[in-house]
């Protein structure tokens, strides 16, 4: 199977949703482009990212929603964080996908402010994780943030990622940033 194909599959299953206790994960449509432009243009929410995306209005953001999100370009996949009232709250995104060395890259942003410090983000980590782990072939997951950003250290601490390092961004002002990683150890992450 070659990469393209093994990126295909792993894209396919997200039709699927992915359930964790309180959170739900599930693929972006058309209707979730309002919510997730007005999170793009929030200074606080992207505080700690260099690499903010910002559109300068609604028209000019539809066609990259959908190229980017809803319809997916084979290398970056993205679910949509819902809390328990099926509310959307933020966004979860795995890519980088390296089968030669059985590792992809995730991250996280939790659009709603009023969801912030309540747990979603360690647990839509946890829930992708799971899923990401139950696919063959990857044995790493890793993600990146400004060390500077406390809440997501935490959250993926919480979520049992450990910082291996700190690395330079070359986008990033010149701030150090910390390279965070699971390593797929228990054989249940397959089970269910």
């Amino acid at each position: 199977m070659t990469e393209t194909q093994r990126n295909k599959t792993l894209g396919q299953a997200q039709d699927n949703l992915l359930r964790g206790e309180r959170i739900t994960l599930r693929r972006p449509t058309m209707n979730d482009a309002a919510k997730i432009f007005h999170w793009e243009r929030d200074d606080e929410v992207w505080r700690y990212d260099p690499h903010r995306p910002f559109s300068s209005s609604m028209m000019e953001f539809l066609p990259i929603f959908e190229r980017n999100y809803v319809r997916g370009n084979g290398r970056q996949f993205w679910f949509i964080i819902e809390n328990e009232q099926h509310t959307p709250i933020g966004t979860i995104t795995y890519f980088n996908i390296d089968y030669r060395l059985g590792q992809v890259e995730i991250g996280l942003g939790l659009g709603d402010k009023t969801c912030w410090g309540k747990g979603y983000g360690p647990e839509a980590i946890r829930t992708l994780v799971k899923y990401l782990f139950s696919r063959p072939g990857l044995s790493r997951i890793y993600a990146e943030t400004a060390h500077a950003n406390h809440p997501s250290r935490r959250a993926f601490a919480k979520a049992n990622f450990v910082e291996v390092s700190q690395i330079y961004d070359p986008r990033s002002s010149g701030e150090p940033w910390v390279l965070l990683e699971i390593r797929k150890q228990r054989k249940d992450y397959s089970k269910e």
